[in-house]
């Protein structure tokens, strides 16, 4: 994919969604629209990152799969279906009802997605926390940016699932502070949908030889849970920007093409073999808002300071593979 192309599509997307906001809320709903998209993108640029890491090793098929059932998944299954869930569930109403409140009285929707943030963060935060500690704890990483730490780490992962006791440990600090059994919960089921999905993936890339499984599905899979994950706090925080349902899905929406056009971008220009270090910042973003999700437990974080955290380390690591120079530390 050229740049220009990519611009194009950029270009193209964002004046279908302004003209959609436009027609449903008028300028009050672009300004609205265009700051989630915003949004979107300055959360979940790490995560565009760590998908173009996991990309350039699939095929060309796989690739778009990613750029149009992927969309999909992203756009109604976790944009709009997911907290639809979610609050059908924890406020015990029936689907259809839950999206004619969505639609009709947004406030009390939102009110109710507001009870359920709690359990959304311990889930969200533990999967993306596991992310991290599975990529920090690697034992064959030879390429160390943040020297000092990821050098040590690798050393300890010799020693065993040093990432499950340093995750566990996590849950139970946090659940002896909360002392609510669903956010432990919500953050055991995290990081067993990691582990599990990880097995999956690595079962499937064992047999896909033997038996002419198409190993593509599990990378597919653990991309979607990534983006899913990705997607949660800003899902959430949606609501401080809007309160229309219509113009959250499609704000956030533009946001997600606009990483997935960028991550194809990524992989298909060759830009990540000429960043060494970029796949560090990235996962280390992906740490950073894992942790902050689960801070949010105790605390309110601004988004803008989620974000910009996050964009620190992408930016950092951009430097030092442009650089070529020594790791950070």
């Amino acid at each position: 994919m050229k740049l220009k192309k990519l611009l194009t599509e950029f270009a193209v997307i964002l004046l279908i969604s302004w003209v959609i906001e436009f027609i449903y809320m008028g300028i009050k709903g672009v300004f609205e629209g265009t700051t989630l998209s915003l949004l979107e993108i300055s959360l979940s640029f790490d995560n565009a990152v760590m998908n173009a890491v996991i990309l350039s090793g699939l095929s060309k098929v796989w690739r778009r799969k990613f750029l149009t059932w992927g969309m999909v998944i992203a756009v109604f299954g976790m944009r709009f279906l997911f907290p639809v869930l979610i609050v059908s569930i924890t406020a015990d109403l029936g689907i259809a009802e839950t999206i004619k409140i969505a639609l009709k009285e947004p406030e009390i929707y939102a009110h109710h997605l507001e009870r359920a943030e709690p359990l959304i963060l311990a889930f969200g935060g533990s999967f993306l926390f596991m992310v991290f500690l599975n990529w920090l704890f690697d034992a064959g990483r030879e390429l160390h940016w943040i020297k000092t730490l990821e050098e040590r780490a690798s050393k300890l992962a010799k020693l065993g699932e040093i990432k499950l006791i340093v995750a566990l440990t996590v849950v139970f600090i946090v659940g002896y502070l909360k002392k609510d059994p669903s956010i432990i919960l919500s953050m055991i089921l995290g990081i067993l949908l990691f582990e599990t999905v990880h097995f999956i993936k690595s079962a499937i890339d064992y047999f896909k030889d033997k038996r002419g499984i198409d190993g593509g599905i599990g990378a597919f899979i653990y991309l979607e849970l990534l983006d899913a994950s990705c997607s949660l706090d800003g899902t959430v925080g949606a609501f401080a920007i809007s309160q229309n349902l219509i113009i959250i899905t499609v704000g956030l929406s533009v946001g997600a093409f606009i990483l997935r056009s960028l991550t194809i971008y990524f992989v298909e220009s060759g830009k990540l073999k000429e960043l060494p270090y970029l796949e560090h910042g990235a996962h280390w973003g992906i740490g950073a808002l894992g942790i902050m999700m689960l801070i949010e437990l105790f605390y309110s974080i601004p988004e803008p300071v989620i974000s910009s955290l996050a964009l620190l380390f992408i930016l950092s690591s951009l430097y030092s593979s442009v650089k070529r120079t020594k790791p950070l530390l």
